[in-house]
């Protein structure tokens, strides 16, 4: 059972967020690492620094993290970056493909695991399309725990 906390959505505006930060259009190249999220498979999470809350930006169908690189180095003038390339894309593990292997609420139980594995408090999260999906079923169980009963 996930403990994330309540979690704040957002959808990508893809417009810059604070136009004036310094270095905003210098491109600067994210830390990675793969953080095992089930045995046997490992995502690969980008780092592009910055300081202030978190904010954990989820690619759309097809695409990995780094559509977000030159995005994320304009969020970092505010916040701590990270993205996560999901499973299947990129250079992130591709287990056999089941229904539940890649559902909405597998994916969203990875983006999880990686929160409790970098030990983040309270993240923003932002999704671009099909993430939108991913992002729901995160919040849907505090949802219901929280104001449905």
């Amino acid at each position: 059972m996930r403990k994330l906390g309540l979690l704040f959505i957002s959808f990508l505006p893809f417009h810059p967020v604070n136009a004036q930060a310094p270095n905003a259009s210098a491109t600067v190249a994210p830390t990675f690492r793969f953080i095992e999220v089930q045995p046997d498979v490992k995502l690969e999470v980008l780092d592009w620094g910055g300081s202030g809350r978190s904010v954990i930006l989820l690619p759309g169908l097809g695409d990995t993290t780094h559509v977000f690189d030159s995005f994320a180095v304009k969020l970092a003038a505010n916040f701590h970056v990270y993205g996560i390339t999901p499973r299947g894309f990129g250079r992130s593990s591709a287990p056999p493909a089941e229904p539940s292997t890649y559902s909405a609420t597998r994916l969203g139980d990875d983006v999880a695991a990686v929160i409790s594995t970098l030990k983040i408090n309270r993240p923003v999260l932002v999704g671009h399309s099909v993430a939108g999906e991913v992002l729901s079923a995160i919040l849907a169980p505090t949802i219901q725990t929280r104001y449905l009963r």
